[in-house]
């Protein structure tokens, strides 16, 4: 029995305009997207070149988080000065000096608010960078002792642990993942429809 492999939009689950993508051979598209994986996994510098970038990124993560940390530390300082400042003002302190102080601190605020911003969205792309180092370690290891016997489970896991999508779109697949496969469309997928 053949396998294929259809977009849910065809049947307009999951959009009101309906996919214009055929149905895929799933035999004959696997086996292409797992030719290209392979191709990157025998290139060891260029996986261990991904992972050390994937590294720094959580580091650069771990020194946004305690920025953040120092930023909303200042804010609620912010806060408890311009209460002391409502009560100078309230015990009579010369008004155009209230103002001053409590102008200042506006703007400090907000400064910190934007600060604190860009923080929360580099640790969220930090974030959503981050990979399973150890898996893609264990896995490319795994390739070199016998990736031509590995198992349709085996294959899934390692496409599972590069974190691999596969877009469709009209005649090309795109393969994307935590480290890059090629630049562009692996191929036109017209001679690989099996209808």
């Amino acid at each position: 029995m053949k396998r294929y492999y259809r977009c849910s939009g065809n049947l307009q689950m999951v959009s009101p305009v309906r996919c214009g993508n055929r149905n895929l051979s799933a035999d004959k598209v696997e086996a292409l997207i797992w030719q290209e994986v392979e191709k990157l996994l025998y290139q060891p510098d260029l996986v261990l070149a991904e992972l050390e970038r994937k590294r720094t990124q959580v580091n650069d993560k771990s020194f946004a988080e305690e920025e953040l940390g120092q930023v909303n530390r200042r804010l609620k300082v912010l806060d408890r000065e311009q209460d002391q400042l409502l009560q100078w003002a309230l015990k009579g302190f010369p008004e155009e000096n209230v103002i001053r102080e409590n102008e200042k601190i506006n703007r400090q605020r907000a400064d910190l608010k934007e600060r604190r911003t860009e923080l929360e969205t580099r640790i969220k792309q930090a974030s959503e960078a981050e990979v399973n180092i150890e898996g893609i370690e264990r896995f490319c290891a795994l390739v070199k002792q016998n990736v031509r016997d590995f198992t349709f489970e085996d294959k899934r896991l390692a496409l599972e642990a590069l974190q691999i999508e596969i877009w469709v779109d009209g005649d090309t697949i795109n393969v994307l993942g935590s480290i890059p496969i090629i630049e562009g469309d692996i191929v036109s997928t017209r001679r690989w429809w099996g209808q």
